[in-house]
């Protein structure tokens, strides 16, 4: 899943620049740190209201989050 291997690394990235953790990452998107280890593991399918609460807060769009480029 493409889809989600981009999601992976956009959300890697971004806590790398901005060095965050995951769990300080979970908690400004409202997201369960369990949740946020699987995304990050691409262990599961994630919901699109999961996906929206990450864009708004990184200030991506659902699409550019889920493009692979």
């Amino acid at each position: 899943m493409p889809e989600l291997e981009a999601l992976s690394k956009k959300i890697l990235k971004f806590r790398h620049e901005h060095r965050e953790s995951q769990l300080e990452f979970a908690e400004h998107c409202d997201i369960s740190h369990y949740t946020m280890s699987s995304i990050e593991n691409v262990a599961d399918d994630v919901k699109v209201s999961t996906v929206q609460k990450i864009a708004a807060y990184t200030g991506m769009t659902v699409s550019e989050l889920l493009d692979p480029e």
